[in-house]
C-alpha cells in the first residue's frame, strides 16, 4: 500500500488526474495474457500507476520513489507478465502519454521516438518516405523502443533489417539513481545519428543481449535505424489480418523452399545469408500455421496419422521474400535463390502466383500481424526454447524440441499442433539466427493447466544437459539460477551494474538479478513465481 504523503508527492509532480490506485485499474495492470496459465492468475498489483508526459516528471516520480523506499517500473505498450511488476511495494510508470514520433531524418535514415509509440506507427510514417523499420516477432503492436533498449528485438525481417539491439542510435536514459544519460552521439550534442561514442560505448551495459526488462530506469526517447522501403508508401489494405486484401506491387515475390534433411536446410540458409539476398525469411510451423489459420482441420489432421507424416516430410522449409528496385534486381535474387535450392535438392514454390492467399500472406509479413495470431487456436501459449545461435544448432534445438512436446501431447498435456517448432530466422547476413519453440494450451483444460509447470522445467533440463543458448529463459529467475554459474555469473556480473546505477532499492528486478526458485504448481512466468519480494 502506498501512504497518503508519498501519493500527494505523485499527484503534485504529475497531476492527479494522472496518477490512481483504485483497485480495479490495479487489476487492469495485473493481468496479462501471454504467459499467464490461467484468467485467475494475475501477476502482483502496483500499489499506484502514474502516467508522466515528460523526461522531468519520469524524474521527479523516482525521486519520490527513493524518498519512500519504494519500488518503480517502467510500462509501455506491455506484452507479457515480465512487462509487469514483480515486488508487492512498486509503482507502475505507464508511458502512454509519451506516444510522439518526434522526427524521420529520411536522409540519414533513423527516427526518434518515445516509448509509446509502436511498430505499426512507426512503419505506416517512415513508409510515407521510402523507408520501413524493423518489427519483432511478437509484432506489429509493441513498443520498438522496448524492443530495442529493453528487451528482444527478433523479426522475420532480421535477414535485411538485423535486430532490435542492433538498430538502437542515441538513447535519453533516466537511471535508477534519477539522473539522465544520453547515449551515443546524442550524449556530444552531436545529434542522434551514432549509437556509440564518441567515447566507449555504454550499449553492452544497457541492454547486452536480452536487456534489463525495465530494471534499469527509464527510457524516454531513442533513434532507431530505418531501411529502404521499394514497396507503395501508403499501401491501400482493406480487411483485417486473415481478411486483408491489397494489391502487391511486381517487384516483390515470395517463395516457399522446402529441403529433404535438415543438413540441406541449414546449408541452403547460410548460402542465402552468404549471397545477402531476401527483405524477409522465416522457416514456419506448418502446424502453428494451421492452428493460426485453420484450426479446426487442424484437429481433424492430428487424428489422421497419414497426413501428419507427410505434412512432417515438409518441416525443413522456410519462406522468402523479395523486395526490389528495379526487374533486373529482382531476376538477380531470384536466379541466386534458384541456384542455392537446386543445390541443395530442395523444391521451389512461388507463392506469388497462389491469388489471394498472396495478398493476404504478403501484407501479413510486412506488417508482422501474423505471429499474434497463434492466440487464435486456444487464447494462450508458452516458450520451451527461444534461443540465438548458430543456424546449425537451431536446427539440432528443432529436434530436441519436437521430440518433448511429442511426450507431452502424447499424453494430452498440450494442443497435438504436429509436433513442429514455432519460427526460424536468420539475421547478421546468416550468421546467426532466432530460433522460438511455443506449445499450445487450453485454459479450460485442467489437466493442461496443470501440465505446464512441469512442461517448462523439462525444457529447462533439455536445454542445460544440452548446451543451448538460454536466449529468451535468460531474463526469468528460475533460469537465472540455474544457468548462470554456467555461463560466467552472468548475474553477478549484473548486479554489479545494478548496484553501479543506483538501482538496487528502487528498481523492481525481477526480471533482471532475481534468482526465485520455480514452484511446484506454477508458471515460470505467473503470480505464484514472482510474489516472494526481493
Amino acid at each position: 500500500m502506498i501512504s497518503d504523503e508519498a501519493y500527494r508527492e505523485l499527484e503534485n509532480a504529475i497531476g492527479p488526474e494522472n496518477i490512481s490506485r483504485e483497485p480495479a485499474i490495479m487489476d487492469g495492470y495485473a493481468w496479462q495474457a501471454l504467459e499467464t496459465t490461467d484468467p485467475d492468475i494475475w501477476t502482483t498489483r502496483p500499489i499506484a500507476v502514474v502516467l508522466p508526459s515528460s523526461i522531468e516528471e519520469v524524474q521527479a516520480i523516482i525521486e519520490v520513489c527513493k524518498k519512500y523506499r519504494l519500488r518503480f517500473k517502467a510500462f509501455s505498450t506491455g506484452w507479457g507478465v515480465h512487462a509487469s511488476v514483480g515486488y508487492e511495494n512498486v509503482i507502475l510508470i505507464d508511458l502512454r502519454r509519451m506516444n510522439r514520433i518526434l522526427e524521420i531524418d529520411e536522409k540519414n535514415m533513423y527516427a526518434v521516438i518515445e516509448p509509446y509509440v509502436c511498430g505499426a506507427q512507426l512503419q505506416a510514417e517512415a513508409m510515407k518516405v521510402g523507408l520501413n523499420t524493423h518489427m519483432i516477432g511478437a509484432g506489429c503492436g509493441p513498443s520498438p523502443l522496448a524492443s530495442a533498449t529493453s528487451f528482444q528485438g527478433m523479426g522475420w525481417d532480421g535477414i535485411y533489417m538485423s535486430t532490435s539491439g542492433r538498430n538502437v542510435l542515441g538513447v535519453e536514459w533516466v537511471l535508477p539513481s534519477g539522473e539522465v544519460l544520453r547515449l551515443g552521439s546524442l550524449g556530444s550534442d552531436s545529434g542522434w545519428f551514432c549509437g556509440d561514442g564518441p567515447g566507449p560505448s555504454l550499449r553492452g551495459i544497457m541492454r547486452g543481449a536480452i536487456a534489463a526488462v525495465g530494471s534499469l530506469g527509464v527510457f524516454t526517447k531513442c533513434a532507431l535505424k530505418l531501411f529502404n522501403w521499394p514497396g507503395p508508401p501508403q499501401p491501400e489494405v482493406k480487411g483485417l489480418l486473415l481478411d486483408a486484401k491489397t494489391k502487391v506491387a511486381s517487384n516483390f515475390k515470395l517463395y516457399l523452399c522446402t529441403f529433404p534433411d535438415r543438413e540441406k536446410f541449414s546449408d541452403a540458409a547460410y548460402k542465402i545469408g552468404e549471397a545477402e539476398i531476401g527483405y524477409i525469411q522465416v522457416k514456419n510451423a506448418i502446424g502453428l500455421m494451421l492452428a493460426t489459420m485453420m484450426p479446426h482441420l487442424l484437429k481433424k489432421l492430428s487424428r489422421a496419422d497419414a497426413l501428419k507424416k507427410a505434412l512432417g516430410a515438409i518441416g525443413h522449409q522456410f519462406m522468402i521474400m523479395f523486395a526490389a528496385h528495379s526487374q533486373n534486381e529482382l531476376d538477380y535474387q531470384m536466379k541466386v535463390l534458384s541456384q542455392i535450392v537446386s543445390e541443395n535438392q530442395g523444391v521451389l514454390l512461388d507463392i506469388s502466383q497462389i491469388r489471394p492467399f498472396y495478398e493476404t500472406f504478403w501484407w501479413g509479413l510486412v506488417r508482422n500481424s501474423i505471429p499474434p495470431l497463434i492466440f487464435r487456436a486456444l487464447g494462450n501459449f508458452h516458450l520451451g526454447f527461444g534461443t540465438d545461435e548458430s543456424f546449425d544448432s537451431q536446427s539440432f534445438a528443432k529436434k530436441l524440441g519436437e521430440d518433448v512436446k511429442e511426450k507431452w501431447i502424447a499424453d494430452g498435456a498440450i494442443l497435438d499442433d504436429l509436433s513442429d517448432n514455432a519460427w526460424m530466422f536468420l539475421y547478421e547476413n546468416g550468421m546467426w539466427s532466432h530460433y522460438e519453440e511455443l506449445f499450445l494450451f487450453d485454459h479450460r483444460n485442467p489437466k493442461q493447466i496443470g501440465a505446464i509447470s512441469s512442461i517448462n522445467k523439462n525444457f529447462l533440463q533439455v536445454t542445460k544437459d544440452n548446451n543451448i543458448c538460454v536466449g529468451l529463459y535468460a531474463h526469468e529467475p528460475a533460469a537465472r539460477k540455474m544457468f548462470s554459474p554456467l555461463q560466467g555469473n552472468y548475474n553477478h556480473w549484473q548486479k554489479k551494474i545494478l548496484h553501479m546505477l543506483g538501482g538496487e532499492s528502487v528498481s523492481d528486478t525481477t526480471y533482471y538479478t532475481d534468482e526465485k526458485d520455480l514452484l511446484q504448481n506454477a508458471s515460470m512466468f505467473c503470480r505464484e513465481s514472482l510474489s516472494s519480494g526481493p
